[in-house]
């Protein structure tokens, strides 16, 4: 109670800091964000590692740098998505970039990743010689600029030196660690300052110098190493500074989609830097990132860097659809639909129909664990549906799930129509370990665990919107009924008492119990199986089950924890509170949460602040659902199932201006945001229809309008 009172107290001082405006604004979005600048007083720690550095950290979504070192001997490591090793079945550290500069040993150190616009600034000083270093990775290209600023009185020589792999190079040059083997990963280096072919240069007061890398692999080029060096050829300063404009655009662009604005402005940072972190390691037409991003920094990453499938794969682009960058998690969706073929192999190999997948994989059909090591789990390929599930959710776009979504979904339902067992009126899962290598299955045993919750839930999401999905393809009428007998008749959730209290257990038949991780409410959240329209019996065993597990800190739960609380209206003043103790415990400087392991998944926690603030699960929008009344909040262009983009103010426990867009001109459902009052709609800004009731249904058209106000 100490922490939630704190809170409010600390949360009333800042009520004056938020600026009363019409939520959805472009410029209130970037005035927001431009306030939320990462500052850093020394140099990284944790670099290079075989995990999440804790440096500033820039990226395009392909290419990520991370920044290390002394004023006198700055380091700009160098990571790629798509460069991974076939020898270390991992994704490997590209090379780096040294800024040496002698005279700057000693020097005072203070430098900011301004999110806004991606880019590192560092100011360097020593008695009169200050250097300002600034750094950016280019949203439109595959460069890296490193400018040099003499600010101070004296000249500064500085000397770069450029590694790739462990190889010091001059200028340029080709990179292939697996050379002879198939499939191996080549990358094209080159890299040179623009003013001067020499790596070394004196820069008299007030003048600069800019260090410019090209840097491409055989993917994007057959010939890696010509394409760089052509690119660099190209390049000039006055190109560089042209690019850096093109560069701003874009990330002007991204946050213009959406905001959110709350009174305690830790989290509302974490907030932002997890949008910048996804940004930042995952796009559209790119690899999908592997556990540490793009960031990586030594050639024996923690469990392969790669795609855990049991969660960590899926929880980094969990805050991305409501959060109005959907388009951040189509990497996803390539990596998966590439494990078809190999997911068929596998189901054969046991006897089965459809994709069956192990935990462990990698891009282009990979697996770096080994073609079996499923830890006696049958529930990854429905896990790794979730994001399709979601995606068709929340933009509606057909023409994706007719080309990219609905063939891996289908794939998933061959496997479980065909593994269930239907006895005494209801369908089981038997054999299906609830956390890796229980009930006895080890790496790739079998398990004694039956209807493991998470599966039970995993399912009956999975089944729910493959009605939907083939309904609005067309396809597959004849499988329906079968479907809605699955949703029907699937076992329910078992429970168990513990401390007088009922609480789910994690299986019928095996494992009862499990003393960290959060699996024992993921059926909640990320399966989405319950939510605020459940059962008011299944709410409170929900709620007992958050207060038995009290998973507040969780080093492999977190991403999926306060979110599932936030699901069922748990206690929002206290969610606030251990979020905000969470941040302010375990955030690295670069404000990556850190519990020894988990990488970009530990952004994902701050999607809970999405789902404090509007939520439409299954279809249902309400405003700020599990939210605490007293505290003021607003929101832009969040979006919502059946593609509405929403905006909403909560000030002085009073819903205001309330906004939607209709992308599809899909019904839209809304719980009453002012209870029981009438409610106007305008259309367009025109005055419509009258609406009354705790919720309705309005019809909408494509690209309408729609607004909300009590009468």
């Amino acid at each position: 109670m100490k922490k939630v009172k704190f809170l409010f107290a600390a949360i009333v001082l800042l009520k004056a800091s938020i600026a009363v405006s019409q939520p959805g604004s472009a410029n209130d979005a970037l005035s927001i964000v431009d306030a939320h600048k990462i500052f850093f007083s020394a140099p990284a720690h944790h670099i290079p590692t075989d995990k999440m550095p804790d440096a500033p950290l820039l990226g395009n979504g392909d290419i990520g740098v991370a920044i290390a070192g002394s004023p006198d001997s700055l380091a700009f490591y160098i990571g790629k998505n798509d460069f991974w090793g076939v020898q270390t079945a991992a994704p490997m550290a590209v090379g780096k970039i040294q800024l040496l500069v002698p005279a700057l040993s000693g020097a005072s150190y203070a430098a900011t990743c301004d999110m806004r616009r991606a880019v590192w600034d560092g100011t360097f000083a020593n008695n009169n010689r200050t250097l300002s270093v600034r750094s950016w990775v280019d949203a439109n290209g595959n460069h890296i600029f490193i400018e040099i600023k003499n600010t101070g009185s004296v000249s500064v020589e500085v000397n770069i030196k450029a590694t790739l792999g462990n190889q010091l190079i001059e200028h340029s040059g080709l990179y292939n660690p697996d050379e002879g083997k198939a499939n191996s990963r080549k990358i094209g280096f080159a890299a040179a300052l623009l003013q001067s072919n020499m790596n070394v240069i004196k820069l008299a007061p007030h003048t600069r110098a800019i260090y410019a890398v090209a840097l491409f692999s055989d993917i994007d080029a057959s010939d890696p190493l010509r394409k760089a060096q052509s690119e660099l050829s190209s390049l000039s300063s006055k190109k560089a500074d042209a690019l850096f404009i093109a560069h701003q655009g874009w990330w002007e662009k991204f946050w213009k989609r959406s905001f959110v604005q709350i009174l305690d402005k830790v989290i509302e940072q974490h907030w932002y830097s997890t949008q910048y972190i996804m940004a930042s390691c995952s796009r559209d037409g790119k690899i999908a990132p592997g556990l540490w991003g793009n960031w990586i920094t030594s050639n024996k990453t923690a469990w392969h860097g790669d795609y855990h499938l049991n969660y960590n794969f899926q929880a980094p682009y969990y805050s991305t659809y409501s959060s109005n960058h959907a388009d951040i998690s189509l990497p996803y969706y390539d990596a998966i639909n590439n494990m078809i073929l190999f997911g068929d192999t596998l189901a054969k190999h046991h006897g089965w129909k459809g994709v069956f997948l192990p935990v462990s994989i990698g891009p282009w059909g990979t697996s770096p664990e080994g073609p079996d090591s499923h830890w006696g789990q049958r529930s990854n390929a429905v896990y790794a549906a979730l994001p399709f599930v979601w995606y068709y959710q929340y933009t509606q776009d057909k023409a994706w799930l007719r080309k990219e979504g609905y063939a891996f979904m289908r794939e998933v339902e061959k496997f479980w129509t065909s593994y269930l067992t239907f006895e005494n009126g209801r369908y089981i899962i038997e054999h299906d370990a609830i956390h890796e290598g229980s009930g006895g299955a080890g790496r790739s045993g079998v398990s004694e665990d039956m209807n493991p919750i998470l599966t039970l839930g995993l399912l009956k999401t999975f089944y729910k919107n493959m009605l939907m999905m083939s309904e609005d393809l067309g396809v597959d009428k004849t499988l329906r009924e079968k479907w809605k007998d699955i949703v029907e008749k699937l076992s329910p959730f078992p429970t168990q008492e513990r401390n007088g209290k009922t609480v789910f257990r994690y299986t019928e038949k095996g494992t009862a119990w499990w003393n960290d991780n959060t699996l024992g409410i993921q059926h909640i959240f990320p399966a989405g199986a319950i939510g605020l329209d459940s059962d008011p019996a299944l709410l409170e065993i929900s709620h007992n089950m958050i207060d038995a597990m009290a998973r507040w800190v969780d080093g492999n739960g977190s991403s999926s924890w306060y979110t599932a609380c936030a699901r069922v209206n748990y206690q929002p003043e206290k969610i606030l509170a251990e979020l905000r103790s969470m941040y302010d415990k375990h955030s690295m400087p670069n404000k990556i949460l850190y519990f020894g392991g988990g990488g970009i998944e530990n952004a994902s926690p701050s999607l809970a602040i999405n789902e404090m603030l509007l939520q439409s699960h299954e279809g249902v929008i309400r405003f700020f659902p599990c939210w605490p009344q007293n505290f003021d909040a607003r929101f832009g262009s969040l979006r919502a199932v059946g593609a509405f983009l929403v905006s909403a103010e909560l000030k002085n426990g009073i819903v205001q201006n309330v906004a939607v867009l209709s992308e599809k001109g899909r019904p839209l459902t809304i719980v009453n945001p002012w209870s029981d009052r009438k409610v106007q709609v305008y259309r367009n800004n025109k005055k419509a229809e009258i609406l009354e009731g705790a919720r309705f249904a309005i019809k909408t058209l494509s690209g309408e309008k729609i607004g909300l106000q009590p009468l």
